[in-house]
């Protein structure tokens, strides 16, 4: 059996005249081995999220910003410093089917963030800030015998 592939998610357009940056937030494992580890995906830490964890997220995440009544805290943050202001969430779905147009396959969860901070966009365009990154919490489930842990998401 293939290892996992790590699966980075990047931005995978721009769009200059909006400033809107969209690609896939987090791609789920959806192949198993009999351990329960995954065959297909993990992200870059090596962690996982089945497609019924990847959705909860992204469901998590709608509520969230349309509950918020504070304009400091309904942007997105950047590198996890829980600070709003550096943009907004325009778009966040669970892709149906594939989208070559960005990368996404089914079940990758998508978003299109609109970058309002000129600094923030400047950066985009540089290329020094090339994805997305998910913030949140995971309880680590014990393996299995001679299995690697899983974690279940909030």
């Amino acid at each position: 059996m293939m290892p996992a592939k790590n699966f980075e998610v990047k931005i995978a357009k721009v769009d200059e005249q909006n400033h809107i940056v969209e690609g896939v937030v987090y791609r789920p494992s959806k192949v198993f081995k009999e351990d329960g580890t995954p065959e297909d995906y993990v992200d870059t830490q090596g962690d996982w999220a089945t497609v019924e964890d990847v959705k909860k997220a992204c469901h998590t995440l709608s509520k969230k910003l349309a509950l918020t009544q504070s304009i400091a805290k309904a942007g997105v943050d950047k590198s996890h410093n829980e600070k709003g202001g550096y943009g907004f969430v325009v778009e966040n779905y669970i892709a149906k089917t594939d989208i070559p147009d960005i990368n996404a396959k089914a079940d990758d969860w998508c978003a299109a963030v609109e970058v309002t901070d000129d600094s923030t966009w400047q950066q985009v365009l540089k290329g020094d800030i090339t994805g997305f990154s998910i913030g949140g919490t995971a309880v680590y489930v014990k393996p299995k015998e001679g299995g690697e842990g899983s974690a279940e998401n909030d």
